[in-house]
């Protein structure tokens, strides 16, 4: 198979303009490029947009950084305030009420939160009844004169935090 000269300068000639018009097409979207970047500039310089557009760049990114960081500390504070006010000590005493109902069916609950506020729930089991009590506790203090195993369980919620503390 013998290729003559014409054949030949005719499929140079066709790879020629492929590449011709490959680069017209590369030189358009690169054009179009820095178009865009130029846009950013006020004097035509492209260092200068890039510049500018990187210090925008890191200019947000340091707004969104510390927004973010203030948001986080924000919640951080809410949270740290809420737990002041939730139950965070427990105390139980589980006892008989009655000399004739055994098992300590009957218990005093403690549920305070740091300031020692918050409730005794009592419940005194019999064979016939069962009776349920709330009593209110401020700073560790009832307006009511306790029975000794509500007075052991706020005691003993009292004391909670205490030993996880030591």
């Amino acid at each position: 198979m013998n290729i003559d000269s014409n054949t030949f300068m005719f499929i140079a000639l066709a790879i020629i303009m492929a590449l011709v018009i490959i680069c017209f097409i590369l030189n358009a979207v690169n054009s179009s490029k820095i178009s865009t970047l130029m846009e950013y500039s006020d004097d035509g310089d492209i260092i200068s947009a890039l510049r500018d557009y990187y210090e925008k760049v890191e200019d947000l990114s340091k707004t969104i950084n510390d927004s973010s960081d203030a948001v986080f500390l924000k919640r951080l504070e809410d949270c740290e305030n809420e737990a002041h006010i939730s139950v965070k000590k427990i105390g139980i005493t589980n006892f008989d009420a009655f000399d004739d109902v055994k098992g300590n069916m009957s218990f005093s609950l403690a549920l305070l939160n740091n300031n020692d506020d918050g409730i005794i729930l009592t419940s005194l089991y019999g064979h016939n009844s069962c009776n349920t009590y709330l009593r209110e506790v401020t700073n560790g203090e009832t307006p009511v004169k306790l029975m000794n195993e509500e007075r052991e369980a706020l005691d003993k919620a009292k004391n909670k935090l205490k030993k996880a503390d030591e």
